[in-house]
């Protein structure tokens, strides 16, 4: 997996840049994590700088498209981050950090699913 740090802080600066309120940043969050989750093997714990081979960690059930949480498993996840009120650039990195990931997953998605 290619994710760099450099290319995270520049989208996080980016997202810093744009003035989305800290409620929108939170629920955004919560759907990436949620959805990566929904994916990946222990995708919440997952630690994408950190993480060399993302294909072994796909679920079993994932196949030909990402799977996408309920709204109410966002909600639940959404109110975990709420209530530990990272400060908004924690915010800001943790989406852009969870966005490349889930590139990543849907890349290897598209790959499984073209040699199938």
């Amino acid at each position: 997996m290619n994710i760099d740090k450099e290319e995270v802080t520049r989208r996080a600066f980016q997202r810093y840049k744009s003035g989305e309120s800290y409620e929108d940043s939170v629920w955004y969050l919560a759907e990436l994590s949620a959805k990566i989750n929904k994916n990946i093997i222990d995708g919440y714990d997952i630690k994408p700088l950190e993480t060399d081979n993302i294909i072994v960690l796909l679920r079993e059930d994932v196949n030909g498209a990402v799977k996408s949480p309920s709204e109410d498993e966002i909600k639940k996840v959404a109110e975990i981050i709420h209530n530990e009120a990272p400060p908004r650039s924690e915010l800001h990195w943790f989406i852009e950090e969870k966005s490349l990931l889930l590139e990543e997953i849907q890349k290897i998605i598209n790959n499984n699913k073209s040699e199938a």
